[in-house]
This record gives structure tokens, sequence and C-alpha cells, in this order.
């Protein structure tokens, strides 16, 4: 390695931990790895719910708190793919709520478009943090206890 390579490793070592290089805003919002681990899956899932997963996607990419490898992951995610996971999301939280919420499973039985209006609001607002249907119920009903009368 030449004199001026070993230079320039030196710098990306210095920068990959924090030090020189950059501006002192963006040391600061430098995130440690598992920080920086733990933003990039939150971004992945709130992108799972939003309108457009891929643009959401895209626009976390923008993060430079993110390490480069993370932002290169989140712009080269397969759109059709991301797409997909995002259906895939929805579904399997439908599938929850109704197995888990009789109340909901009533009021999708009774007014399936004012049911699903409702649904997508929540998918898009409250991040998917249930793993089994009662937990999804639970999550429902205060989103629901939330939302303005009508």
């Amino acid at each position: 390695m030449t004199r001026a390579g070993a230079g320039r490793a030196a710098a990306g070592a210095a920068r990959a931990a924090g030090k020189g290089g950059g501006s002192a805003a963006a040391r600061r919002a430098r995130l440690t790895g598992a920080q920086a681990h733990a933003r990039y899956e939150e971004v992945v899932a709130r992108a799972m719910t939003a309108a457009d997963p891929v643009a959401a996607l895209r626009a976390a990419s923008a993060d430079p708190a993110l390490p480069a490898a993370l932002r290169r992951a989140l712009r080269g995610a397969d759109e059709d793919g991301v797409r997909m996971s995002a259906l895939l999301v929805a579904r399997l939280r439908f599938e929850r709520l109704l197995r888990g919420s009789p109340e909901a499973e009533a009021w999708f039985d009774r007014d399936p478009a004012a049911f699903s209006a409702a649904f997508r609001r929540y998918n898009a607002e409250v991040p998917p943090a249930a793993f089994f249907p009662a937990g999804e119920a639970r999550l429902f009903r205060g989103w629901l206890e939330a939302q303005p009368p009508r």
C-alpha cells in the first residue's frame, strides 16, 4: 500500500470511528453500531406502513447519521419486494386484528368500507408492534379511543 493509500485508509477508519471528517453537526449525529441498526429497523418497520413504502425507504436513505452501508441498503432495496412486504405486513395485521377483536370483526362484517378506511389509517399511524391477535386488538382499541369524535 502506498503512503497516500495508507493515509486514506486511516482517514476512513477515523471517520468510521466518529473522529475527524465531516462537520461538527454530522459527527454529533453519528450513531453507534447498535443505535444505527436500531434506527434502520425502525425505518424499515415504519416504511412497511407508509402510503408509499419505497419513497419512505428512499427518504430514510438520506439520513447522514446512518452508516453508508445502511444508507446503500435502503436505496438498493428492490421496489417490488418492498411493496409486496408492505402488503404482507398490512394483511397480517388485518388478520391478527380480526382474530383478536370480536368488535373489529363485527364492524368489518357490518360495514367493510368504513372498517377498511379506519384500518388503513390505523396501519399508517400505529407502528407494527404486536405479535399476537390480542396485542393487535389492544393497539387498535387504543388507537380508536384516541380518535376525535366524528
